[in-house]
């Protein structure tokens, strides 16, 4: 989308020229020549972002930018300075302006800010959107517990929401919904209207990860060509959940602690201390207290997660749910795939019943779309889910009395099978393949599957990024 600016310049020549290079930058433009004008302007069309020069004749930009924040506290506005001073920055910053920056020729750093203006309201206006949807779906009374192991959870989960500072650590074996339920603290807590934001340890290369969770300054390392918000300040207001916290580096892990236990941060290569307003959840499908005594994790920023600590009970121990959450699934894949499916079928109600779903709720998940996907008709029937779940769920014959007893051979979950003609198939297909294969033996856990295939979860995200996989 075009993003609207208005220019505040005095000078004449200034302003044309600034508004010119603008325009050809793709920004929508309005300017003014003086504070006056400015506010004329804004009650009649208040821009996305307000450029606004520091020092004009009869109302300066300091005054000029007390007088936005009454119109609008909320409108990102950049000061420009050819003269300013420390003083003059500080006041700017304390009336909440978004950056403070030296007039150039070049406009370098002027597109700089913008481009870092805009991508924060572009986020903010995704969050505005996405939380009234997800506030919707992750709503505590939309979430399925049959079980009494579920009911147990809910009721903590209810008190947890509404003390919003308390720090959350998520436990549980992999793809049983530790993401889902942080979601769903945070929809039903006090920040709500705030941004949610997930960070995947594994995922992140270790040598970005600090600039990715704390930001960064301009030339703060090779690379740096601007200032850059980091995840931590992103989510201010609001929650930040760290997925697989497990996996942590141990010098980073010190790094969070300090933020945590003082709520204040740094960019990498600044020198300004912020305060920091965010609620802190982590999840794990470790022991972490057998991390700390394999000095893998350090026990401090244990004790400082541990505040509440919330389990998530396996798939097998909350049989009630099954159904329940596979009609779900059913519903929302059929949407999505745009398929005639509305229901399950008595036999694969009872495949499904009897199955151990060693992958939790997300194999669930994942079984119930894949069989949606080749379902022709409104119901899913046994035929369309995987052989090596139908036999797995198939219940044991009884042995005939004259019969010798014969073992019989499981299929080997972790086996997978390849099929590769020469001339017909490249490497990269099979590779493909191999890669889906891993997934849905675990579940769609991408951490442990990228173990089992000898990779990284960077590694694996990037093949899968190539290949065109969401």
């Amino acid at each position: 989308m075009a993003w609207r600016v208005l220019l505040v310049e005095d000078e004449r020549s200034v302003r044309e020229a600034f508004a010119l290079r603008l325009s050809d930058a793709g920004y929508l433009m309005q300017t003014a020549g003086s504070g006056e004008e400015a506010l004329a302007s804004l009650h009649e069309t208040m821009p996305d972002v307000i450029v606004l020069d520091l020092v004009m004749p009869q109302m300066s930009g300091i005054d000029l930018l007390g007088r936005v924040r009454q119109v609008d506290p909320d409108v990102p506005v950049i000061m420009l300075t050819a003269r300013g001073t420390v003083k003059d920055a500080v006041e700017a910053m304390r009336l909440g302006a978004f950056d403070f920056i030296a007039k150039s020729i070049d406009l370098d750093d002027l597109l700089l800010a913008l481009q870092r203006a805009t991508e924060m309201l572009a986020l903010a206006r995704r969050v505005k959107l996405q939380s009234g949807q997800d506030a919707e779906r992750y709503a505590l009374d939309a979430v399925i517990a049959r079980s009494l192991a579920m009911q147990a959870l809910i009721q903590q989960v209810r008190e947890v929401a509404r003390n919003d500072r308390v720090t959350v650590l998520l436990q549980g074996e992999t793809g049983t919904g530790k993401q889902f339920m942080g979601r769903v603290i945070h929809y039903n807590s006090p920040r709500s209207a705030n941004p949610y934001i997930e960070v995947d340890c594994p995922a992140i290369p270790r040598e970005l990860f600090e600039s990715e969770l704390f930001g960064h300054e301009k030339g703060s390392f090779t690379g740096a060509a601007g200032r850059k918000c980091g995840l931590i300040e992103l989510a201010e207001g609001g929650t930040l959940l760290f997925d697989e916290i497990g996996d942590l580096p141990l010098a980073l892990q010190t790094k969070l602690l300090r933020v945590i236990e003082e709520r204040t941060m740094r960019r990498v290569g600044g020198t300004t201390t912020m305060p920091v307003d965010v609620r802190f959840m982590a999840a794990t499908n470790r022991d972490l207290k057998d991390a700390v005594a394999k000095g893998e994790f350090r026990e401090d920023l244990f004790f400082r997660l541990n505040v509440v600590t919330l389990t998530m009970p396996p798939l097998r121990e909350r049989p009630e749910d099954i159904i329940p959450l596979a009609e779900q699934f059913v519903l929302r894949s059929a949407l999505a795939l745009k398929k005639p499916v509305r229901t399950l079928g008595e036999s694969a109600r009872q495949l499904l019943e009897r199955y151990r779903f060693p992958g939790n709720v997300r194999e669930l998940s994942n079984l119930i779309e894949r069989a949606v996907m080749f379902c022709g008709g409104t119901a899913l029937e046994t035929s369309h889910f995987p052989s090596d779940l139908r036999d797995a769920g198939r219940p044991a014959e009884p042995l005939s009395a004259a019969a010798p007893a014969v073992e019989v051979q499981r299929p080997d979950p972790m086996m997978v099978h390849l099929s590769f003609r020469l001339g017909e198939r490249s490497l990269f297909d099979v590779e493909a393949d191999l890669i889906e294969q891993a997934l849905e033996r675990t579940g769609g856990n991408k951490t442990l599957a990228a173990k089992h295939l000898g990779i990284n979860r960077w590694m694996l995200d990037r093949r899968r990024k190539d290949m065109g996989a969401s």
